[in-house]
């Protein structure tokens, strides 16, 4: 028997709910596929400040890095004083690559059947100004009329990300790259981006590289979403080019920040939504569905796919949390996924 370490990271508010739903379905996963999960909790976000004192302790770190694989649900971050525990996370992990899975379901809106789309970021340097030095911040004040603002890119950091994206794009049997840039006015930055991704890309002659602009891409995705297969980009476009995509399949899509040495499984939506918290309404399935891409990476392809199926099979079924529309409890759909996830 198959054993895997999983570091839980419940954040705040309803965090320790949806954890508990995702920890439920590994369990499922447990008597189906005879493999077994070694589950150890660890304080991240607000709780772990007023507790310990650090947004991310030592401890939690160092529980992600011994860990298989980690899930984490819903850290407090608009709230909190920066820098941004996510990005954080990210930099001090070298979690480099953020992967989005933008999938159609069915008995969900989305809005055209058949999106199947991966966005691929490099997230430890780019725009976002929280994570791209070293030391010191990457937005500065010249004058108090002024504001300068940093990007970084490294050939190497490009270049790893664009291997992940071939590489993924080989394993996974997709046949599209679409790498989205604004090379017309930023010639050097994204230019370079650019041409760091053709370099990797005449390694993988099987995959077809397209170049498109981010505005031009942005508009594509809503009035033609399945010409895309994988899209790859930097920093601060990708998070908002997904955060797009994630739109047009109800934002019901999982998401990973993977690294060389540890990988993070979590929502999109990083609000702990302490409105809700204790009564069991939240909706479960985006953290159930991030369990899913964990068990792939972990090489579970086929209870990933069942997973996947059994949201389907429940969204189909109208059983669906209020924020879908619906009128089940956040326990009535977890449970409605293990029934289903058990017999598929």
């Amino acid at each position: 028997m198959k054993n895997y370490s999983i570091a839980l990271l419940p954040g705040d508010g309803v965090g320790p709910e949806v954890i508990d739903g995702a920890k439920q379905v590994l369990e499922a996963v447990e008597k189906k596929y005879q493999v077994k999960f070694n589950f150890e909790e660890y304080l991240i976000g607000k709780k772990a400040l007023d507790e310990k004192g650090d947004q991310l302790p030592l401890d939690t770190l160092n529980g992600i890095k011994n860990a298989d694989a980690a899930l984490m649900a819903t850290p407090a971050v608009a709230e909190l004083p920066p820098p941004s525990v996510v990005g954080r996370l990210r930099r001090e992990l070298n979690l480099y690559a953020d992967v989005r899975m933008v999938k159609s379901f069915d008995g969900t809106w989305s809005l055209k059947p058949g999106i199947d789309i991966v966005f691929i970021r490099e997230c430890t340097e780019g725009f976002l100004a929280d994570r791209n030095l070293y030391r010191g911040f990457g937005e500065f004040m010249p004058t108090e009329d002024c504001v300068m603002s940093l990007r970084v890119l490294t050939g190497e950091a490009c270049r790893r990300i664009a291997k992940f994206a071939f590489d993924y794009a080989a394993a996974t049997g997709r046949k599209t790259l679409t790498v989205a840039h604004k090379a017309n006015v930023l010639r050097w930055g994204c230019g370079f981006f650019l041409e760091k991704v053709r370099e990797v890309s005449k390694k993988y002659p099987a995959v077809t590289l397209k170049e498109e602009s981010v505005d031009s891409l942005a508009n594509h995705l809503i009035t033609d979403p399945l010409q895309y297969d994988i899209i790859l980009t930097t920093n601060m476009f990708g998070d908002i080019l997904s955060d797009e995509g994630a739109a047009l399949v109800s934002n019901l899509v999982s998401t990973a920040n993977i690294g060389e040495f540890a990988s993070v499984y979590a929502p999109v939506d990083h609000n702990p939504r302490w409105h809700e918290a204790g009564k069991d309404i939240t909706n479960p399935l985006p953290l159930i569905l991030c369990t899913g891409m964990m068990l792939m990476h972990l090489g579970m392809h086929k209870a990933c796919a069942d997973i996947e199926r059994a949201v389907s099979a429940v969204l189909k079924c109208n059983i669906k949390t209020m924020d879908m529309n619906g009128n089940s409890s956040t326990s009535e759909v977890i449970k409605s996924v293990c029934e289903r996830f058990k017999h598929i």
